[in-house]
Parts: structure tokens; C-alpha cells; sequence
């Protein structure tokens, strides 16, 4: 069955659905977000709250792939906003291996690896959205807990495991402890490679990713989950916090605990923050909700989970820019 616009049904049909529940999420920026110079724009939407969680990775073809946990297939979109589940370009079947069976993903060197939560094995993703297990961390009995990030300075994987924090090289398939203590939910990591900043225990935590120290611990009043760090323009180094509580913060990691600039809400009204996955063909940042996958800008000259300076994405600026880096300076030397 085809659509109007030439797309196959066949997915509702797989889902056993006539239609899609429409997104109720309404994810929307603070005025603070606005005058920041952040844009918010869905990616994906329509479907039932039961699809998110959703992490996604970028293959090497442009397009972008995740995983939904209810009809557990893997999906692959255009890189492109406002779509659908009737959207997709493929949909791969996978079998249920965990207690929570949503898909943790990472882009690393160029190729996206992903794992069930809480105890799914590594795996390496292809465009047709299959998939083969990364070599050797099986037999080595690695499992992954929560998230991960690739390492855009090495191409490693830096993800929640059994054994803690751990440093993944996917190509040979090997895997060193970062922190045998740190079993974190969202993970992301410094443009620089060198910090790792993990949700634990409804805090952030920043850890050298070389040594395992603890460098810092903030406490931001909410509920954090996945992360991503700016690189470039005025908040370089600012990290974006995804909350369960529905919103969206950005933390300074230069601020101390207490002080009202160190954890500032930029976007409000989403239903349920989780994970989050860098856009590195635009510098973007996907927000998962549970009805709903966000894709949130930090502006001109600043990327979120990629390294230099990108192109702002085709979406409607919310400020004139010259007010909006008057408003960043201000701000930042508060």
C-alpha cells in the first residue's frame, strides 16, 4: 500500500495500527532559550508515547537511524524535520534481549554502534538497519547499561557498561575501564575527548576520561538525563542537559553549585527527557521525549556533540542575532 506522496504503509500495517497517535508532547524554548539563540524543531513525531525513548546515530550515507522498543524495529529517516514512523526509509525487525529493550546508540569514526539497555550486547549498525555484534565484547562479557557516546577525538566509544565506565574501540574490538565505580545513565563527552560528563544519581558528574578522577559533581534542582556539550560560539563548553522532568537546561560547568547561572531551563512543557544524540552532519542535538524526537540548535558558529564550527540548520531564527549576542555576552559574565 502506498501513500499519496509514494511512501509505503507497511509499517502501520507491521504495527497493526490504522493510524498514528499524534505527538502530545509540546517541547517548547524558555525566553531565556530564545534570547540564548537556540531554535527547537521536530524531527519526529505522531506516534504513540509508548515508541520513546529514541537515541539515534548517524550512518555514513547521511541518514539517521533508531530504534523503537514497542514494535522493536530499527528505523532509518532522511536527515530531515517533521516526519513520521510513515516516514521511514526501512524498518528492521530485532528481537527483545533485555528488560528494557530501547536501543542506547553512538556515532563513533564514522559508524553508529548501538546495544539494548540494561544488558543488550554491542553491536555495529548498517543503512539497512541490520546489524552484526562488535568483535570480542561478547566473549569478554561486556554488556551495556545505559549510554554512550563515540569519542570524537579517537573514534572510541565511551559507554555505561557492567563494568562501569568503560572506553570501547570498536574497530578491534577491545574495551578499558574508566571507572569501575561509575555506572551513569546519559553519557557524553568533551569535544576534546578528555571529559566524560555522566548522569549519576540525579546529578552530573564530570570524569577525566584518561584516569577515571572524579573532576566535578553539579547539582541542577531537576532530574538530568542525556547530555551534550557545545563546542564553539559564546556557551562553548556549556553542556545540554535532557531532563526527565520535561525540561531542557544548560549547564556551566565554570559556575559553581549554587549559583543561579550554573543550570539555566532554555526549553519547558516536553513530557519525559531522555536520551540525546548528536546531529554531526549540522551541529544539532536530537532530544528524545516519550512521544516525540526534538532537534534543538545552539546557532550560528557552535555545534552540540561534534567538533568546529557548522552551518546553522534551514530552520527560523527566534531572534535577531545581534540582540541575541548581546543578550549571550551579558549572560556569560554574569
Amino acid at each position: 500500500m502506498i501513500s499519496p506522496t509514494g511512501r509505503p504503509l507497511v509499517y502501520l500495517a507491521m504495527l497493526g495500527l490504522s493510524a498514528i497517535t499524534p505527538a502530545h508532547a509540546s517541547l517548547a524554548l524558555t525566553q531565556a532559550g530564545i534570547d540564548d539563540g537556540f531554535t527547537l524543531t521536530t524531527f519526529l513525531s505522531g506516534f504513540s508515547a509508548l515508541y520513546g525513548p529514541l537515541a539515534q546515530g548517524n550512518l555514513p550515507n547521511g541518514q539517521i537511524i533508531t530504534g523503537s522498543r514497542v514494535d522493536t524495529r530499527i528505523y532509518v529517516f532522511n536527515d530531515a524535520d517533521g516526519q513520521t514512523l510513515i516516514n521511514a526509509v526501512s524498518a528492521t525487525s530485532y528481537t527483545c534481549a533485555t528488560f528494557n529493550c530501547n536501543f542506547a546508540m553512538a556515532t563513533a569514526g564514522g559508524q553508529v554502534y548501538g546495544a539494548q539497555v540494561q544488558g543488550g550486547i554491542y553491536l555495529h549498525f548498517f543503512a539497512d538497519g541490520s546489524s552484526v555484534p562488535v568483535p570480542n565484547l561478547d566473549g569478554a562479557g561486556l554488556r551495556d547499561n545505559l549510554g554512550m557516546w563515540g569519542n570524537p577525538a579517537n573514534g572510541h566509544l565511551i559507554t555505561s557498561s557492567n563494568e562501569g565506565l568503560v572506553d570501547i574501540d570498536p574497530v578491534a574490538g577491545t574495551f578499558r575501564v574508566i571507572n569501575s565505580r561509575v555506572f551513569p545513565d546519559g553519557v557524553t563527552v568533551s569535544p576534546d575527548g578528555t571529559t566524560a560528563y555522566v548522569e549519576v544519581a540525579g546529578g552530573i558528574q564530570a570524569d577525566n576520561i584518561a584516569t577515571g578522577a572524579l573532576l566535578r559533581s553539579f547539582t541542577t534542582g531537576h532530574s538530568p538525563d542525556g547530555t551534550g556539550v557545545i563546542s564553539g560560539g559564546p556557551f562553548n563548553g556549556d553542556v545540554v542537559v535532557n531532563d526527565n522532568d520535561g525540561t531542557v537546561g544548560l549547564l556551566d560547568p565554570s559556575k559553581a553549585n549554587g549559583d543561579p547561572n550554573l543550570f539555566v531551563i532554555i526549553a519547558t512543557g516536553g513530557t519525559r527527557g531522555d536520551f540525546v544524540s548528536p546531529d554531526l552532519k549540522n551541529g544539532t542535538l536530537f532530544l528524545s521525549q516519550d512521544e516525540q524526537v526534538a532537534r534543538l540548535s545552539c546557532g550560528p558558529d557552535c555545534s552540540i556533540g561534534s567538533v568546529g564550527s557548522v552551518p546553522e540548520p534551514a530552520t527560523p531564527l527566534l531572534s535577531a542575532a545581534g540582540l541575541a549576542v548581546v543578550l549571550l555576552i551579558r549572560r556569560r559574565s554574569a
